[in-house]
């Protein structure tokens, strides 16, 4: 699959795994059960014991760089390992929001594609194309570019009327043209999901990077009603903490399991009954 274009290898494992499912791996040392907390590295051992409890049946990981980041060293080690674990029909996106002048992307790029072989990256689109760039290159490599958020500031900038437009669909226009390597997608918050059903229809082949599903609220039919493309792929609905927080005790791996389950079965249901693609 390695000479595939991202999004056309996104698509496939949505079609092969018959899921639309990315787990948030952001592991908070506060809230990793005892048994696991006191070790030398407790986020490597707790992610490692979620991975292979989940690996065969979801589509990709999402690490927030931010919580290995704060842990220093330790973070680091986890984050290094984490590629180790996930095999190849699994992808790996690191969530850095990164966006700097092209000489600071370029490094980004290396680091996150070279040194913790990530799959795809976040990126923040304010400084324009040249901050994109780098990370593009690669045909293979893919980058999801911040659209439509759920967080409470987000209608400072995002909402802003641009003529026509609002922002939000002026950014989806710009990634659409820079996608010349078939590799960008957005990042489309799961609460907007009027605003997410335009921007589908701004861009009907872009995938969409879709967190706030799950402890944040979002609700998954509206989600997938919304934001699938024509062929029903074209999306990675991202749940993190209901996810890794399923257990506060030693059988946290086989709940979280259990709840990949039930989002998996929940994703499959909604789509059976589920015709209105754009």
């Amino acid at each position: 699959m390695s000479h595939l274009n991202f999004n056309d290898r996104l698509n496939m494992l949505i079609s092969n795994k018959s899921s639309l499912l990315c787990v948030g791996l952001d592991p908070d040392v506060e809230k990793i059960p005892a048994n696991v907390k006191y070790e030398p590295n407790p986020l490597k051992i707790f992610i490692e014991k979620i991975v292979e409890a989940t690996r065969d049946t979801v589509v990709a990981y999402k690490a927030n760089m931010a919580f290995y980041e704060c842990e220093g060293v330790n973070g680091i080690e986890a984050l290094e390992h984490l590629r180790t674990i996930i095999p190849d029909d699994v992808m790996l996106i690191l969530d850095g929001k990164r966006g700097d002048i092209s000489n600071s992307a370029r490094m980004y790029a290396k680091a996150y594609f070279k040194e913790f072989g990530a799959d795809a990256v976040t990126v923040n689109p304010y400084m324009g194309f040249d901050a994109i760039e780098p990370f593009i290159k690669d045909k293979t490599k893919g980058v999801f570019i911040l659209a439509l958020t759920s967080n409470s500031g987000s209608e400072d900038f995002q909402n802003l009327q641009v003529g026509k437009d609002a922002l939000y669909q002026i950014v989806a226009k710009k990634a659409e043209q820079w996608n010349k390597n078939k590799n960008i997608g957005l990042v489309v918050g799961a609460s907007d999901y009027e605003g997410m059903e335009i921007i589908r229809r701004t861009v009907p082949e872009l995938p969409f990077l879709v967190p706030g599903v799950g402890a944040q609220g979002g609700s998954l039919e509206e989600v997938l009603k919304k934001g699938r493309d024509k062929n029903g792929t074209g999306m990675l609905v991202n749940v993190g903490r209901d996810i890794l927080y399923a257990s506060d005790d030693s059988d946290f791996a086989e709940k979280a399991r259990e709840r990949v389950d039930f989002y998996n079965r929940e994703i499959q249901g909604i789509i059976r009954t589920s015709w209105n693609y754009i």
